[in-house]
């Protein structure tokens, strides 16, 4: 049977950039890999995308794909060995960022799920070779300021890798939320199945509390990438409105407080929250706080009682 064109099999354009192979790559090999999916078809069509992309993935081997079709493997075969399997397919998931199944088939074994010894380039028929298990990855946890996480930065750390320890710099994204892991590649383990790489740091980054922001929480139908400011307001400012000025997450702004404000109710500075992409906003809430009981005076409290008294807020016959 003669072979499917490899831009098929992936499902992707002659002008596909690397981006596009990969990700379509991914996709198809999640949804046909021999473990998860149980049909009879899935381990040869698991092998024919790997095949694929092991071609359209490397730009040498793509362009003679492009020049010449199939034939042009036969050019490549000659450098790297005989084709027609998943032997020596860069199977390239990113196990921490998929946050994948994947995981306990390739980090657990680190092998193939098809199983087959290593050694010679031959063709070993319907199951392909073993992978060499790779270096395990350096995983380690950072604490940083929320401000950071917030407007994104860099921050240089150290690690241990063995008996050595590395300074890494590490590139904080804007918006990043608490838990999150990073991956800083080849910076961990030097790699004995494969001579000059090494393996990844997996970081998990903590944030810490802020004394006046707080971000976002999905569980209240709030978006992580918007942070929020409680402002005490006085009686005086809530009643009569004021121009008041706040700090922001980078530096400071004037809001307008209008006249006749309730407490809970929030100001929107858009664009002032996470410096992500969309940018978030800033929400103010305002607390409307009483002056100390001694601090009011016999003067005072006439006023006040006159203004409760011209305060209808409890009426329409519910109220008794």
């Amino acid at each position: 049977m003669a072979k499917r064109d490899y831009y098929d099999v992936l499902g992707v354009s002659r002008n596909a950039t690397q981006d596009e192979i990969k990700s379509a790559y991914r996709d198809l090999a999640r949804k046909y890999h021999p473990d998860i999916n149980k049909e009879e078809s899935a381990q040869s069509r698991f092998v024919e995308i790997q095949e694929a992309y092991d071609v359209l993935s490397d730009e040498q081997k793509k362009q003679m794909y492009d020049r010449f079709g199939h034939a042009g493997e036969q050019v490549a075969g000659g450098r790297g060995g005989p084709r027609g399997s998943a032997q020596g397919v860069n199977v390239d998931f990113d196990m921490d960022d998929l946050g994948s199944m994947f995981d306990s088939f390739f980090g657990g074994r680190g092998a193939s799920p098809f199983g087959g010894g290593g050694g010679g380039s031959a063709r070993q028929g319907p199951r392909a070779r073993r992978q060499q298990p790779k270096s395990p990855d350096v995983r380690h946890t950072i604490e940083i300021e929320f401000i950071t996480a917030v407007t994104g930065g860099k921050r240089d750390i150290t690690i241990q890798v063995g008996d050595q320890t590395n300074a890494v710099e590490v590139t904080i994204p804007a918006g990043i939320t608490h838990g999150k892991k990073l991956r800083v590649r080849g910076v961990g383990h030097a790699d004995a199945n494969r001579p000059g790489t090494k393996s990844d740091l997996i970081l998990t980054v903590n944030i810490a509390k802020h004394q006046l922001f707080r971000r976002g929480d999905p569980a209240r139908g709030e978006k992580a990438s918007d942070v929020y400011l409680e402002l005490p307001i006085t009686i005086a400012e809530a009643t009569l409105g004021a121009k008041i000025d706040i700090p922001t997450p980078v530096g400071t702004a004037t809001i307008t407080v209008p006249a006749g404000s309730k407490g809970g109710s929030h100001l929107r500075l858009k664009g002032q929250g996470c410096k992500s992409s969309p940018p978030g906003d800033l929400y103010v809430e305002l607390n409307i706080t009483p002056p100390p009981a001694d601090a009011i005076t016999d003067e005072s409290r006439a006023v006040l009682e006159n203004l409760g008294g011209l305060t209808d807020i409890r009426s329409g016959g519910v109220w008794p």
